[in-house]
This record gives C-alpha cells, sequence and structure tokens, in this order.
C-alpha cells in the first residue's frame, strides 16, 4: 500500500525522533504491505463496492498482534467495567502508542479519538495512532467510510479537545499491493467470511477469515482454504491484556 501520514500535536515529530525511530519504522512497515481484499458484486446496490472492510481488519489484528506483538483490545481507561477497549497498543523502550484501524462508517472515528483522549489523560499513552483509507479506498468500501481527507479537515478544529499527539495515516493499493480476490475460495462461502458472529454461531466468521490470514502468512495458497483449515494463532487465543503468543 501507499500511504499519507498526516501529523496532529507534532505527532511523527515525536516517532520520528532518535529514541523512538523503533517505534516509527514499525508503524510504517506494518502499512506497506497491506493486501487488498475484494468480491467483486459484495453489494447489489451498488457495483463500485468490491473492497471487504471485515477481512481488512483482520489482517491488521494479524498483523499488529501476532507478528508485531501489540497488546490486542487493551482498555482504554483505567475505570473498572467501563468496558471501553482500543484496538492495540504497545509501549516501546520511550513511547507507548495507542493505535485505532478503522475502515468503517466515519461515526466510528468519533469514537476511536474519543478513546485516544481518554487513556491519555489517565497517563496510558504518550500518542495515538490512527491507520484508515484514503478517500479512493474507502469509496469502494461502503459509503459515509471514514478518511484521510475527511480527517485532515475535521481534526484541526479540535485542537483545544483532543490534546494528545496523533499520527494519522491514510493508505490506499498501489500496482505493487497484493490483492486476494475472496470470490475465488470456493471452500468458503461469503457470507461465512463476512457475517457476525450472532448470525454465524461461535464466530465462525472471524474464525474463517483468520484462515484466510493464515493461510497468506505461512505463503500458502489462500485460495485453497476451506473451514477446516488452521486458523493460527490469532483464534487459538482470548487475549485482553498480553501480546497474542506467536510461538516465538
Amino acid at each position: 500500500m501507499k500511504y499519507q501520514v498526516y501529523s496532529y500535536r507534532y505527532a511523527e515529530e515525536i516517532l520520528q525522533h532518535p529514541n523512538n525511530r523503533e517505534a516509527y519504522d514499525e508503524i510504517v512497515a506494518a502499512v506497506e504491505n497491506v493486501p487488498l481484499f475484494t468480491y467483486a458484486g459484495k453489494s447489489k446496490r451498488n457495483a463500485k463496492l468490491d473492497v471487504v472492510q471485515q477481512v481488512m481488519n483482520t489482517w491488521f489484528d494479524r498483523e499488529l498482534s501476532v507478528e508485531r506483538r501489540w497488546l490486542y483490545h487493551p482498555a482504554a481507561t483505567t475505570i473498572k467495567g467501563s468496558g471501553l477497549a482500543a484496538d492495540f497498543r504497545k509501549t516501546f523502550d520511550n513511547i507507548t502508542v495507542q493505535a485505532e484501524v478503522q475502515f468503517g462508517n466515519m461515526s466510528r472515528w468519533y469514537s476511536d479519538v474519543f478513546k485516544f483522549q481518554t487513556a491519555y489523560s489517565q497517563g496510558l499513552i504518550d500518542v495515538g495512532l490512527c491507520i484508515v483509507p484514503m478517500g479512493v479506498l474507502g469509496r469502494r468500501i461502503d459509503s459515509n467510510v471514514v478518511s484521510y481527507e475527511r480527517i485532515l479537515r475535521e481534526l484541526p478544529s479540535a485542537k483545544m479537545s483532543l490534546t494528545l499527539p496523533i499520527l494519522v495515516i491514510g493508505i490506499e493499493p498501489d500496482e505493487q499491493t497484493e490483492t486476494i480476490d475472496l470470490k475465488r475460495i470456493a471452500g468458503i462461502p461469503f457470507s461465512r467470511l463476512i457475517n457476525s458472529a450472532a448470525k454465524t454461531g461461535g464466530g465462525q466468521s472471524e474464525h474463517n477469515r483468520y484462515r484466510v490470514i493464515q493461510a497468506l502468512r505461512e505463503e500458502g495458497d489462500p485460495y485453497l482454504v476451506d473451514e477446516t483449515s488452521d486458523t493460527g494463532p490469532m483464534a487459538k487465543a482470548i487475549i485482553a491484556e498480553e501480546p497474542i503468543d506467536n510461538g516465538d
């Protein structure tokens, strides 16, 4: 993927400081090799929609939690029983970063920045990281999807209320981006890749998405995956405050 960076309250400058460069380089590496997951005709109402949000999210679950050992869904507040959880968090040598990966409706992004501010105000993090699609990619996912361009328009107006540094990264595919055509996976119906756990029972769709990602990570053929294939480490652990074991 190619990407653009917006530095709110000097987030990029902080992360590029020699003391924090490890964090910055890891973040950039995590977004550069993201595949594009598509299913042409996923929407009967809009033929232009072909990018599958759920599998994009699952890729980042695996990339950050397993490959790079970020905390998966840690508490975003010290208030017990609040249930407010971040997507990911990692403490490097000198800095703690909380990440929110958002390919959904723009309204979800406002919740994400609230979680940033909450965690920052309670001393849990130093910097927020927001990974979102560029507008051209978002328009292939759904209507009113969060976009890098819209964040750039709106975030500066919150300067008096959002007091932490936030690094915003917008991504979109380029000629080097690997595209996975989910339509070619005969062993798993599309509905069994995208439906919620409530509809499919036991989180089967989420497990199926992990099967696709596991095949890619192990240099297997994702198009040969079926519902008996290996899920990999993500679906084999329920982790709240510790990195998911990747076998190291």
